[in-house]
């Protein structure tokens, strides 16, 4: 336990961690190499974009860690900084990158260090594990009050605690398997459904059962002092029955929500909690939509998690040393075939040679916290691509695909902002490209985060456009330029009459609202022709070319030019 509120020496219970008062005020001996250590880490992660306060603070830990106004103080900076999105991956890496510089400034290229400097170093170490424990725990425990349910750490703890550890354990790991449908309810009813759920689920349990809020979504049921697997099984069948019964919201609407279980056991599948609670999610995962909604585990779910989290690792190492890519597909003039544009799409090759799906690279990114870096990545390596097409001589805008996160983002406009000016470009040079579920979470956040973006100048396109939820109100109330009409009606166009009259409809509804219409996967003259026809103004697909690399896409322009 590391949080002691009704201690008067403060929230950290700094004895958990083998730290007493003398060896706290020892710390600040190293004082001045972690604030510098700190503060290189700020400048190296745009300490603007993540909170320059809370790295403030952040480099006075080792002078200030006792005192309780700046454990306060921290804490509140902490919450604020995770509460905008910024990810616990980032803040680990934070202490992490700070933690080594320190280790390296304070022995250099020494064979045999000071002893008293080890013991300094070691010190520094648990203080900062005991900061970070303190503050993820405080979390925790602020979400479980705010859920009415505890989370993980305290589902860890009451696993580590349990009196009758002896007895057959099992853990369900349950999460709404068509959660796309609780995204189209109001605010209202979006913000009260996880309690309404957790209370439909918490009227099934036994007095001695526990119910845990997971991860993205996720409630864990502990079912303790079990007898057999088929107890557990008959369990997850009465939490389905019960889910299959409309949901009544505050609104007075009806909702029907489908839930899917993973279930493990203790000792059968795992040994310890924290395998126990992962075996349950494996077994989740395996589970394909639209097949039954419960699943065991067993051992082969563990191999392809690992290879999964294999693949993760690389991902996580080619984000960190820029070994994501960006390929250019080019978007033509359809009028007179000139190139006026290109998209930018995500590509990654493993080491051994695979390319792995974008939809798959973006999919575990979320799944990860890594968002935040990717996005900061993408746009500074667009203003570079931007930057290297025009000493090439090619003036064209480049077309940037954004995520619906993102747009929830009230940071990113600044972020957009510094970028422009070190690079020396304008907004102009770019389109941002938005999909229409970007309005389905928080409308009001993202139209301000669209109308700062358009401000610098920027154009925005709405991708995939009729695929969603498209109607004409929620587009009259957009600041869009650009509507990229979804390669599925373009390839349809001569095979279905409906095809060509949605294209038809989009082409005349954008050039009505004074848009500019974009037809996506256009592979032959045929299609072209019929969209030069409808009075489509730019296209792009195979028809034209490939994605390329910068320096093929280079000598392919121009090739054209010329």
């Amino acid at each position: 336990m590391t949080i002691t509120l009704d201690n008067s020496d403060g929230y950290i219970d700094f004895s958990s961690f083998g730290l007493d008062q003398e060896a706290l005020r020892s710390l600040a001996a190293i004082g001045p190499l972690w604030r510098a250590a700190v503060r290189e880490v700020a400048e190296q992660n745009q300490a603007s974009r993540l909170s320059p306060e809370f790295f403030a603070l952040t480099a006075e830990l080792a002078n200030s860690l006792s005192n309780i106004d700046w454990q306060t103080n921290w804490m509140h900076a902490w919450h604020r900084m995770h509460g905008r999105g910024t990810s616990l991956v980032v803040i680990f890496s934070i202490f992490f990158q700070a933690s080594a510089r320190c280790e390296s400034d304070l022995f250099g290229s020494v064979q045999t260090p000071q002893k008293i400097h080890i013991e300094l170093l070691s010190i520094l170490r648990r203080s900062v594990v005991a900061a970070v424990s303190c503050a993820i725990e405080l979390g925790e425990q602020a979400r479980g009050a705010e859920d009415g349910i505890q989370g993980e750490l305290m589902a860890l703890r009451w696993l580590g605690e349990m009196p009758d550890a002896d007895l057959p354990l099992a853990v369900l790991s349950v999460a709404l398997d068509n959660r796309n449908q609780a995204d189209q309810l109001g605010a209202s009813d979006l913000q009260n459904l996880p309690g309404t759920l957790s209370e439909r689920l918490r009227g099934l349990l036994r007095p001695q059962d526990r119910l845990f809020a997971g991860r993205d979504g996720e409630w864990l049921l502990l079912l303790p002092s079990l007898h057999s697997m088929v107890q557990a099984a008959l369990a997850a069948e009465q939490i389905q029955r019960a889910f299959a019964e409309p949901i009544s919201l505050l609104s007075g609407r009806m909702i029907m929500l489908k839930v899917v279980i993973g279930a493990a056991m203790m000792p059968e599948h795992a040994t310890d909690g924290e395998t126990l609670l992962q075996a349950a999610r494996l077994a989740r995962w395996s589970i394909v939509s639209g097949r039954a909604g419960f699943a065991w585990y067993h051992e082969g779910l563990s191999c392809d998690w690992q290879a999964r989290h294999g693949k993760l690792e690389e991902l996580r190492e080619a984000l960190q040393h820029d070994e994501l890519a960006l390929y250019l597909q080019p978007q033509i003039e359809v009028e007179n075939n000139t190139c006026v544009g290109a998209e930018l799409l995500l590509r990654w090759q493993r080491k051994n040679g695979d390319w792995v799906p974008p939809p798959l690279i973006v999919e575990m990114l979320e799944e990860n916290g890594w968002r935040p870096i990717f996005t900061d990545w993408l746009i500074r390596q667009a203003m570079r691509i931007s930057t290297d097409l025009e000493a090439a001589g090619i003036n064209i805008s480049l077309s940037i695909n954004l995520t619906a996160a993102d747009m929830l983002d009230s940071d990113l406009p600044e972020l957009f902002a510094q970028c422009l000016e070190t690079w020396g470009l304008s907004g102009n040079r770019f389109t941002l490209e938005l999909t229409e579920s970007v309005m389905m979470v928080d409308r009001d956040t993202a139209l301000t985060v669209m109308h700062k973006l358009k401000a610098l100048g920027f154009k925005l396109a709405l991708d995939d456009f009729g695929t969603g939820y498209s109607s004409l109100s929620y587009l009259a109330n957009l600041p869009i330029s650009e509507i990229k009409i979804d390669r599925s009606f373009v390839i349809a166009i001569f095979n279905s009459l409906d095809s060509l009259r949605i294209v038809r409809t989009i082409i005349d509804l954008t050039r009505d609202m004074g848009m500019v219409p974009l037809a996506e996967g256009v592979e032959d003259e045929l299609q072209q022709e019929q969209l030069r026809a409808l009075g489509c103004t730019l296209a792009q697909g195979y028809l034209y070319a490939k994605p390329m690399n910068l320096d093929t896409f280079i000598a392919w322009h121009l090739a054209r030019q010329t």
